[in-house]
């Protein structure tokens, strides 16, 4: 009866608010109630408690109900037709709130604050997709020499802060909300803190560098437009890779010089017995602390070195290959700084091979 008193108290509210001269109120023996233009003679299903009818069609489709004194503020069914979509409408925005006050707001699109809709938590989806077909753009011009920008970028791992600070609850408090709404709202955020860490970049920081990927609100705080960085990783990897061509371009030219070169004595069997010698991938790669280079050299070598380049060509070390056959000499990274780097096998003066690493820290 209580639920009934309040449903008839709602529909004859909105009956009031109405403004069509022949909108109707009729309670059905179930307790449904139906409010709209000539509702129909029978209940449309047996779910819904009240049931607000629009003009279009025998589905009286085009229902809406708004807010204030005229449609800026609305939900319903907008058109002349019977679409069966639900239209939410803020003429100023649209809020999504939490709790109470609407400081509580999970997410919005306020265009007086952001052009953007703003979420207040994670977002998950299937697949998120961006416009960036050819012909939305235009002044387009390639992207160029952007590895040394990035390699100044700082990733760092982090952990979200409160949203609901020290100041929010008391203000909260001074408004006379709920104690106990105020500290579950706390508890909440608090569990966000303590959620595994994340990583990702300072925005301060990637604005040094690409400024065009850092927006700035109207309260000074910065976001980062992550997915404009796909294009800059993408162009440093082709710069990389031109690098290491040329670097390894120069090994075969200087290799190929040698091998031109006037044979001396024995030079032609030393040349052979070089053709079983051989260099693997560093593993692992990449690496950190320590990594393992494997080789294989004939039993009759000589002299054989491990020598270790930057990418500029500049040699940073070189290590004894005293094993014969199937062997192995470790690397540590007490001298070497993160970075990409070039390790050879020479072996009784030939080139055997050369193979890239990554070390990471």
């Amino acid at each position: 009866m209580k639920r009934l008193s309040l449903l008839l108290v709602a529909a004859i509210c909105l009956l009031v608010c109405a403004n069509q001269a022949q909108a109707q109120l009729i309670i059905r023996n179930s307790g449904h109630a139906e409010l709209g233009v000539n509702p129909s003679s029978s209940d449309l299903d047996t779910v819904t408690m009240l049931k607000i009818f629009g003009e279009i069609g025998n589905n009286k489709a085009g229902a809406r109900v708004t807010f204030g004194d005229s449609a800026h503020v609305a939900i319903g069914e907008y058109g002349t037709t019977d679409t069966d979509k639900m239209w939410l409408h803020g003429k100023n925005g649209i809020y999504i709130t939490k709790g109470t006050g609407a400081s509580n707001a999970l997410a919005y699109f306020d265009p007086s604050v952001s052009p953007s809709f703003n979420f207040n938590s994670d977002v998950q989806a299937q697949t998120f997709l961006v416009q960036s077909d050819e012909r939305y753009k235009e002044n387009i011009e390639p992207v160029e020499n952007v590895l040394n920008s990035l390699l100044t970028l700082e990733p760092v791992t982090y952990q979200l802060k409160s949203h609901l600070n020290a100041g929010r609850m008391a203000n909260a408090m001074q408004q006379g909300k709920d104690l106990n709404e105020i500290e579950a709202n706390l508890k909440y955020y608090q569990n966000l803190e303590k959620s595994s860490g994340r990583y990702g970049f300072l925005a301060q920081n990637v604005k040094e560098v690409f400024p065009q990927l850092v927006h700035t609100d109207e309260n000074g705080y910065m976001s980062v437009d992550y997915i404009g960085l796909i294009p800059i990783l993408v162009q440093s990897i082709n710069e990389l890779r031109a690098e290491l061509a040329a670097v390894k371009g120069e090994k075969q030219d200087e290799q190929g010089a040698m091998m031109q070169a006037p044979a001396q004595s024995g030079q032609d069997e030393t040349v052979a017995a070089l053709s079983e010698a051989k260099l693997y991938q560093n593993a692992p790669n990449p690496w950190s602390s320590e990594t393992v280079i494997r080789y294989r050299l004939p039993q009759d070598v000589a002299n054989a070195m491990i020598y270790i380049y930057d990418m500029q060509g500049s040699q940073l070390k070189s290590i004894p290959a005293q094993g014969r056959g199937e062997s192995q000499v470790t690397i540590t990274a007490n001298d070497l700084g993160a970075g990409m780097y070039i390790y050879a096998l020479v072996a009784d003066g030939q080139l055997i091979d050369s193979k890239q690493m990554i070390l990471t820290k």
